[in-house]
């Protein structure tokens, strides 16, 4: 009888790495996630600076006068702000709203998302914690 020379892997080999490779996926899963979302939110609060300092400018500009509002972010307010973004973060729900509070003649503007006040520290670690 011939001996078959066999070069491959077992079943047995084939089903430990695929249980290594549950194990590791149900280990990093959650972690990505976490991550995620801290990406999510981080961009958010980069969008509310955008938002911020294109309001800023067309006070500067004078695009923006009277004394002072309260609005939903639209795309064509301000109008220094090509794209309004969508706030991605989980803590608010996808795809909502910025809403910015001006006083063109101090020249003060805040950006909110939700209940977190993104112009101010406080307000940004408040939406940043997980």
């Amino acid at each position: 009888m011939k001996k078959m020379n066999n070069k491959g892997f077992s079943l047995v080999e084939l089903i430990v790495v695929i249980a290594i490779m549950a194990v590791l996926v149900g280990v990093l899963a959650p972690q990505f996630i976490k991550y995620v979302e801290s990406s999510r939110r981080s961009t958010d609060v980069s969008n509310a600076e955008t938002i911020r300092s294109a309001v800023l400018a067309d006070i500067a500009e004078g695009l923006i006068s009277g004394s002072s509002a309260s609005s939903t972010c639209q795309a064509s307010s301000p109008s220094t702000l090509g794209e309004v973004p969508k706030a991605k973060g989980n803590k608010v729900g996808v795809g909502s709203d910025f809403s910015i509070s001006y006083n063109a003649p101090a020249g003060t503007c805040e950006v909110s998302l939700g209940s977190y006040n993104l112009s101010t520290t406080s307000g940004v670690s408040l939406y940043k914690v997980p």
